[in-house]
Parts: structure tokens; C-alpha cells; sequence
């Protein structure tokens, strides 16, 4: 028989390990324990509250979390929070949970809910599920509803072999149509970056250092005040590019690497003069690092949109229309509006 315990963090260095050896090898994730405990344990908002289901002697055979996020939108009384590392051992999914064995539902299912009613009990919410589709009835049954956020997904290919095998979620036609696509594009990059050698007042800063916040009281806006930026990106994984004469706007990038494109994750511009410098400097760091290419999810409700577009097209990104569905659990309807959310592929990233 299992006991399911709820806890507030930080967590026993055997419970870390466990749950974290586990989530790795179930997800195939690379999670390296560092980072794990970073997200659990020290996010500007508090650790994290846990859902524990553990045998009698004390091993952890299932797991979810909820990590609070600071957010800013005027009369917010709750606390947002984004759930992770879920998983129950495929040997104990029969196994009798103490306290709900007349309940007839999955284990996994019986946990999740535990922890959603606990938090919510407590004032926070809403809960920002990121799972894949095919998990999405399983979020459903435990209160979650699809939100949908419509974006123009923006890429450059600068690997077009490495873009067909490691692109996700591409049909092999598509894999073929990016090989395609990718031959052009990766010479269109080569005279792009020989021609806009000077950085034009871009240049790369620490992630740490001060960046002026700005006040997103109509949308629930993440990781836009120091502490949370400096939190949620590690140096070395990602860069920041900002801009000289402006101390408000920012770029954030996700390094690429031969299997991943260097990303966009968050980024706050209000003007179009420094477009072209910066478009020429993430492909030039993506050809550093070896990239497969850039890739910048462009998400509906931004005034700069149509101008990023145009400017993207213009060095050879294609732009296509897509929608993320995302799963959340809300007591207020009202979060189930995508405008509600200043959205960004930060949310999207956490992996190393």
C-alpha cells in the first residue's frame, strides 16, 4: 500500500534523488540535479508544494509539483503556478493508495488532484499545465480546460539535414520540406552575416544584470522583474541581448546546439530600429554554437507583430500559423483567455 503526502519544500536529499532519477528515465529527460532543485526549492516566489506517493519504507514511487510564479496584473490575489515533474512507477499504478482505496481512479490522477484542491485552498491558482497532447484528457479529468494560443512560429534553418531529423512533430513529408527549405535559407544566412558584421548598439549582457521592469497590469506577465529573471534563465544556457540608448528593452535566447535551434523565449521591444542588427546577431550566435537554426514563436496580441514579421521574412525565416494548446486549472474563467497572458516560449524551455 502507498501513503500520498503533501509538502511544501525544500525536500529530503533522497526524496530529490529519487524523484529525479525517476522523471529522467520515464521522460528520457537530462535533468541534472542542480537545476532540479533550483526550480523546486528556490524560485523567488518560495519552493515549491509536492504530491509524494512513497511505499512503507519511505521510497518515492510517484510525484507532481506546483512552482510559484511572481506575476504582474493589476488585482491579482493569488499565486500563478506552473506544474512539473510528474510521474508514477509503472510497478506501483495498481497499487492501493492509503485513505483511497474505494477510489477508482488512476493513482496518477488521484495525486495530481490532491495537490490542485490543497494549493487552491491556500489562494493559489490558476495552475499552467504543460503536457503533451496526448495527456490533455488525463488533464481534463482532473479539472484543467484547453486554452488556445494562436503565433506565428518564425524559422531560419542553418542545418537543413540536422532541421529534418530533429525538428519535432514533423510528418516526413514536412521533415523533406524542411531539408528543402533549409539549403537556401542556410546561404541566405551566410551573406546576412558577413554583411551586418557590426553589432549596431545589440550587444550580449549577463542575464543578471539589471533590467528595468515594466508594468503589465492587463495581462498575467512571468519572469519580468530581476529576481525572476535571474531565476528563471541559467548563464551559459541562454543570452541576453539589449540595446544601447534603451534600457527597457531586451531579448532572451536559448542556446542551440547541432540537435536544437538556438529560441527566442522572451523578449520586450517597443521600436523596429535595432531589428535588423538583432535578427543578425542571433544568427550569428546560432552559428557559434551550431545550431540547427533560430526560431522565434511570435504569439498573437503584440503590437510589434507585423513589423517582426516583415523583418523576419526579409532575412528568409519562414512564418507559419500555428496554435499551442495548453492546459489550465482555474477557478476563474476569465484565465482561459489567451489575452489574459503575455505568452511566451519561456514557458516551454525549462529543459537543459
Amino acid at each position: 500500500m502507498l501513503n500520498l503526502r503533501l509538502v511544501r519544500g525544500p525536500l529530503e536529499d533522497r526524496e530529490n534523488t529519487e524523484i529525479l532519477f525517476e522523471y529522467n528515465r520515464l521522460t528520457r529527460s537530462r535533468i541534472p540535479p542542480e537545476e532540479f532543485r533550483r526550480w523546486v526549492q528556490d524560485g523567488p516566489a518560495g519552493p515549491a508544494w509536492h504530491a509524494l506517493l512513497q511505499t512503507d519504507e519511505g521510497r518515492t514511487v510517484g510525484h507532481t509539483s506546483l512552482i510559484p510564479l511572481r506575476a504582474a496584473l493589476r488585482g491579482l490575489e493569488t499565486i500563478p503556478a506552473k506544474s512539473e515533474y510528474s510521474f508514477t512507477h509503472e510497478d506501483f499504478r495498481a497499487t492501493t493508495i492509503r485513505g483511497f482505496e474505494k477510489v477508482a481512479r488512476p493513482k496518477f490522477l488521484i495525486l495530481v488532484d490532491q495537490l490542485f484542491r490543497h494549493c487552491q485552498g491556500l489562494g493559489w491558482g490558476p495552475f499552467f499545465v504543460s503536457t503533451a497532447e496526448a495527456n490533455h484528457p488525463l488533464s481534463r479529468r482532473v479539472g484543467c480546460r484547453a486554452a488556445e494560443f494562436p503565433l506565428w512560429e518564425c524559422v531560419l534553418i542553418l542545418r537543413p539535414w540536422n532541421a529534418a531529423r530533429h525538428t519535432p512533430n514533423l510528418q516526413p513529408k514536412q521533415r523533406a520540406a524542411f531539408f528543402a527549405a533549409g539549403v537556401p535559407q542556410r546561404l541566405l544566412a551566410s551573406g546576412i552575416s558577413l554583411a551586418l558584421r557590426s553589432s549596431n548598439g545589440v550587444r550580449g549582457v549577463p542575464i543578471a544584470s539589471e533590467c528595468k521592469a515594466e508594468a503589465c497590469e492587463d495581462r498575467l506577465a512571468f519572469f519580468e522583474e530581476h529576481e525572476s529573471m535571474a531565476w528563471r534563465y541559467f548563464e551559459g544556457q541562454y543570452m541576453r541581448f539589449a540595446f544601447d540608448g534603451d534600457d527597457r528593452d531586451y531579448l532572451i535566447v536559448k542556446r542551440g546546439a547541432l540537435d536544437r535551434y538556438l529560441r527566442v523565449c522572451q523578449w520586450r521591444l517597443n521600436s523596429t530600429k535595432s531589428l535588423p542588427s538583432l535578427l543578425a546577431a542571433m544568427i550569428r550566435l546560432a552559428r557559434v554554437d551550431g545550431a540547427v537554426g533560430v526560431r522565434w514563436a511570435v504569439y498573437d496580441g503584440e503590437a510589434m507583430t507585423p513589423s517582426l514579421l516583415r523583418a523576419m521574412r526579409r532575412f528568409g525565416f519562414f512564418c507559419v500559423r500555428r496554435t499551442r494548446t495548453v492546459m489550465i486549472h482555474t477557478k476563474d474563467p476569465k484565465f482561459l483567455a489567451p489575452a489574459m497572458w503575455k505568452m511566451n516560449d519561456s514557458f516551454f524551455s525549462f529543459d537543459p
